[in-house]
């Protein structure tokens, strides 16, 4: 059976997707921080997502690894641009970081526009600092792999007003959604990331 292998966010785990149905005829791989993956699983009929800062390790492996044969890639809610004049902005990424507590986190989540499917990850506060400290030393702007993007419009993590313009500028295909920088409120299938 083809699988989806779905790149996830900044802190998240498995429990993200608990109020997500699946209704395709794919299996459900979730990579984690920090996005240990075998390309040699990885089919032709296999679809590639990337959610938010999981958009960044997506396109970062893919173009690591470019004679990959997959079916398509799906970005949501992020950018290989992720810091920047098309994503977060430097200064507010660094604030984020070197204020990092528990109750900014909490804060953070509530800047998601999270709602009452959202089911908290089970990592610890340290693992997750540290994911992000991880993230912003190796860094590095890297050309687009991805082949469609979902923008939530109300997005205020990656703007999605800005990473609209990103798909704009460099002609990409995108869709702009009926959400903030947490999609599934808006999915809740993944059928219906699979319409495009």
């Amino acid at each position: 059976m083809s699988k989806i292998y779905f790149f996830n966010g900044w802190g998240m785990d498995k429990n993200l997707l608990n109020p997500v149905k699946n209704s395709t005829e794919y299996n459900i791989e979730i990579i984690n921080f920090p996005y240990d993956i075998d390309k040699n699983s990885i089919d032709k009929d296999d679809i590639l997502i990337g959610y938010s800062f999981g958009v960044y390790y997506l396109n970062k492996f893919l173009s690591e690894n470019k004679n990959l044969k997959y079916k398509k890639a799906i970005g949501i809610n992020g950018l290989p641009e992720t810091i920047g004049k098309f994503g977060i902005n430097e200064k507010m990424f660094n604030i984020t970081l070197d204020t990092l507590n528990e109750e900014n986190l909490e804060k953070f989540l509530i800047n998601m526009d999270i709602d009452n499917s959202f089911c908290k990850s089970d990592k610890s506060f340290d693992e997750i600092r540290n994911e992000l400290q991880f993230f912003k030393d190796n860094y590095e702007i890297i050309d687009n792999h991805i082949d469609f993007y979902y923008v939530g419009k109300n997005d205020r993590i990656i703007p999605g007003n800005k990473l609209e313009k990103y798909c704009q500028n460099y002609n990409l295909a995108y869709k702009l959604i009926e959400c903030g920088h947490y999609p599934f409120s808006y999915f809740k299938d993944f059928k219906n990331i699979l319409e495009i």
